[in-house]
């Protein structure tokens, strides 16, 4: 596709707005007159309650080729992809886009309620600049394609959402766009919709139609995309390969978690703070145990620099440090750690015991215990540790410590581990392959 011309070109695309809607609408009115009387407005600063929902976006896309745009809720993904269908104005920078453009920005987006499919297929279909010829020439294709039957005389508020998708993509991939716009409805449908409508998409794709897909799915991304962008607070971080937006992508989204982990946990020990009172002895809280024993902070180091780290490479050692107070003489005590995923609970276990390594006695005092993970094939994504100690033969829990630390293990840039976004181990191993 290097020698096609560009379909769409965005330059510097900015769009900012009001933190309340009375702040909204206070800018709003206010430009709105300085524009009236030929004053310039102030588009390129912000102004006290604004924020810059895209900030400085700038990319181009040439005839046939699709563009996947990934990033967390809120990073300004739909406001980019307005901006381009015009729905917004940009308060800085502009946006070219060749050619007949069909759009799926939201499910249902442009239908009247009180209008039948039939009818909304036509008032659509005339936005998209098609003429009443062309649509009678379509009606039969869109209806086929959208499954809906005896239902696209319905009046469309009576749609389910599924149907609103169904309806919608026909009407906009079936019109032959030279510019197709997605944003993330397709998650909607059913899964033998969802591959009528990527191959359609591909089908476009080979025919020249320009594609932008906005996606949480790195599957979707990866099928039908040849390059990315990924977005973070309004700005593009990264444009490049469908493999560096995913793992860019990926590892937003395991810090993501581990911030809320960390701010959930954070909530819990002020609601629920042991300082100056006695250690829950039931189970059923964050932390608890019979009160002999208190780990007073748990870390993740690393193995090469000893210092804390929230972010671990793929593949490398690390370690865990507890930092223990022992009020009463512990009588052959195990220390455990487990380490939970996001997706699972204790799919690893660490056990002192286990291990070989056992003490008849631990005196009071304070002690710091490391752990150092000599090898891990941890999949990247977000792990939450939890700790305890308990008796040797058995009993209640001497400590226990429910989400005690987290970290993330990052994507590694040598490779592409995607397959299954819910694995949690990498097992490396030899392949051969012989002709029988």
């Amino acid at each position: 596709m290097s020698g096609a011309a560009w379909a769409i070109k965005a330059e510097g695309l900015s769009k900012k707005f009001g933190l309340t809607l009375r702040q909204s609408m206070r800018y709003g009115l206010r430009d709105a007159t300085r524009r009236l009387v030929g004053k310039a407005t102030e588009s390129h600063e912000l102004r006290e309650g604004e924020f810059w929902a895209v900030k400085d976006a700038s990319f181009e896309l040439r005839e046939g080729e699709a563009l996947g745009i990934m990033g967390v809720n809120g990073c300004g993904k739909t406001t980019l992809l307005r901006m381009l269908n015009g729905v917004y104005s940009p308060d800085v920078g502009r946006a070219q886009l060749r050619g007949r453009v069909g759009a799926m920005i939201a499910a249902g987006a442009g239908f009247a309620p009180m209008l039948s499919g039939r009818e909304n297929v036509y008032v659509n279909g005339t936005l998209l600049g098609l003429t009443t010829r062309e649509i009678d020439d379509l009606m039969d294709e869109i209806i086929a394609f959208s499954e809906l039957g005896q239902f696209i005389d319905l009046p469309v508020k009576n749609y389910s959402s599924g149907m609103y998708v169904r309806l919608g993509f026909a009407i906009a991939a079936l019109s032959r766009p030279d510019v197709l716009l997605m944003d993330e409805v397709l998650a909607v449908g059913d899964l033998n919709f969802q591959k009528k409508c990527f191959d359609h998409i591909l089908q476009l794709k080979r025919e020249g139609t320009a594609i932008i897909l906005v996606s949480h799915a790195p599957g979707a991304i990866w099928a039908v995309c040849d390059r990315g962008l990924f977005m973070h607070q309004g700005r593009i971080e990264v444009d490049g390969s469908t493999e560096d937006i995913i793992r860019a992508y990926e590892d937003q989204n395991a810090r993501s978690a581990v911030r809320s982990d960390q701010q959930f946990n954070r909530a819990v020990d002020e609601h629920n703070s042991t300082e100056g009172k006695t250690l829950p002895n039931e189970y059923g809280h964050s932390r608890g145990g019979t009160g002999d024993a208190l780990a007073l902070s748990v870390r993740v180091l690393s193995a090469k620099t000893g210092q804390p780290v929230s972010e671990i490479e793929f593949d490398e050692p690390f370690v865990l440090e507890y930092h223990y107070r022992v009020d009463n003489e512990l009588i052959r005590p195990i220390f455990r750690a487990s380490i939970d995923a996001v997706h699972y609970r204790f799919i690893v276990s660490i056990d002192s015991h286990e291990q070989g390594f056992d003490w008849e006695s631990v005196s009071p005092g304070e002690y710091i215990l490391r752990q150092t993970i000599t090898s891990q094939s941890l999949r990247p994504g977000a792990y939450r540790i939890n700790t305890s100690i308990v008796p040797r033969g058995g009993g209640l829990h001497i400590f226990y410590w429910l989400g005690a630390a987290s970290f993330v293990i990052k994507h590694p840039t040598d490779r592409f581990l995607y397959s299954n976004d819910k694995a949690i181990v990498f097992l490396p191993c030899e392949f051969d392959l012989k002709r029988c």
